[in-house]
């Protein structure tokens, strides 16, 4: 080969392993040698109680109960069974269409089906915000 210099059998590789071992032996130094971070209190804005409304509170939403057998009562009015009567209940119920909102409460034991229902039929009935209740944690 021209002008490349002859190799008289010396290798001129770097041995990584020994680096490798340095480094990591740094690392755990300066783990160490760190100071451990102090416990602080992070501050959090926990929300207050929330108000618990009474059934014949006149500003409380209108509250849609569904029973473990599929029964639906609308404040305490029954609603005869059927989608569509369930509409008509809604459509003459002056509240729901005032306040234009309702809140649904299923028991424990009700079927997802019936206040699933329920809740297409408030839409339906042109009542714009459909909630649903929830047990106090």
């Amino acid at each position: 080969m021209l002008g490349l210099p002859m190799s008289d059998g010396l290798s001129a590789e770097i041995n990584v392993t020994p680096m490798v071992d340095v480094l990591l032996s740094l690392l755990i130094i300066f783990m160490v040698s760190q100071p451990t971070p102090a416990n602080e209190q992070i501050p959090l804005n926990v929300p207050q109680d929330s108000v618990v409304q009474n059934p014949s509170d006149p500003n409380a939403s209108l509250l849609v109960s569904v029973a473990p057998d599929g029964s639906v009562k609308l404040g305490k009015t029954p609603i005869p069974p059927g989608y569509e009567q369930m509409v008509e209940a809604f459509k003459n119920n002056e509240k729901a269409q005032e306040d234009d909102k309702v809140v649904v409460k299923g028991d424990e034991k009700a079927k997802y089906g019936a206040i699933i229902t329920v809740m297409a039929a408030a839409h339906e009935a042109g009542i714009e915000q459909v909630g649903i209740a929830s047990e106090r944690l």
